[in-house]
């Protein structure tokens, strides 16, 4: 699940991964499901997304985020 502390140590290095030292590096899985939320957050705030995909990430959001604040967070990140 995608925490506020994983989006802290993500926001630290402003998304770059490979910016962790090997014993920081959460899983790469998490990491790349942040990634993509973002992507698909932007191309849905510029109108490069039907509806029925806007409707699929907010799906998403709460499926893979640990609570409604990590999910706002999220929605607000910008790097």
């Amino acid at each position: 699940m995608i925490t506020h502390d994983l989006l802290d140590v993500y926001e630290s290095v402003k998304g770059d991964y490979e910016k962790l030292s090997w014993g920081q590096r959460p899983s790469e899985e998490l990491w790349e499901a942040i990634d993509g939320l973002l992507l698909d957050l932007h191309l849905i705030a510029h109108g490069y997304a039907t509806d029925g995909y806007a409707r699929h990430i907010d799906k998403e959001l709460k499926r893979q985020c640990a609570e409604a604040s990590v999910e706002e967070r999220i929605r607000a990140l910008r790097l």
